[in-house]
């Protein structure tokens, strides 16, 4: 368990400070609680409980699901922002491109 500490520490302090009312702040959370879950999966103890390994990884996929359709809808509002509109690299309808 001492191995997640680290990440269960970052992902309380996240779920305090981050406004997950916002798409990427829910992004954020949700690549965290992937990280953290995966990590768990990787247990070697888990190696032999396939069904709770399953589990975990089932969590870790929908957590990233949730981040991927966050990070989506936080790249949207950015664009449609009048923010967007003035960064460089950016034409009207067209989404910002970063090299």
């Amino acid at each position: 368990m001492a191995d997640t500490d680290t990440l269960e520490n970052v992902l309380d302090r996240a779920r305090e400070h981050i406004d997950r009312n916002e798409a990427l702040g829910e992004a954020q959370v949700a690549v965290l609680e992937a990280a953290l879950t995966l990590f768990r999966a990787g247990r070697p103890q888990l190696a032999e409980l396939p069904q709770e390994r399953t589990e975990l990884l089932r969590d870790a996929l929908a957590a990233v699901r949730a981040a991927t359709v966050a990070t989506g809808i936080a790249v949207t509002r950015a664009h449609r922002s009048p923010v967007a509109a003035q960064l460089p690299g950016t034409l009207p309808g067209r989404p910002a491109v970063r090299l």
